[in-house]
């Protein structure tokens, strides 16, 4: 990893209902990103790509890190006023069972 790579961290803060974020040294956080699937943006664009990024693309990364967080923040749920192609449904899927 080349030096200054940053990692951005958005989040919900319960305690000032306040949707946050923080730029990180990346190397703080490639563990945990190792672990988890990783969305490439714009979605459709190759690996190694010189594929523009649009203003499209920027605003819909900030649609799906808000609807990500409001996900597990019902109170966030309530305040969002976001077009979506098709209505939101929060309740979480029910588990498969064995």
């Amino acid at each position: 990893m080349s030096r200054g790579q940053t990692a951005f961290i958005a989040f919900f803060d319960e305690h000032t209902g306040q949707v946050k974020f923080c730029v990180v040294p990346r190397q703080f956080v490639q563990s945990a990103i190792d672990r988890v699937m990783t969305i490439s943006v714009p979605p459709d664009a190759p690996e190694h790509s010189d594929t523009p990024f649009t203003d499209e693309d920027a605003r819909k990364l900030g649609g799906i890190a808000v609807l990500t967080i409001a996900g597990a923040n019902p109170e966030l749920q309530e305040r969002l006023q976001i077009t979506t192609e098709a209505p939101m449904e929060w309740t979480p899927p029910e588990r498969p069972t064995k």
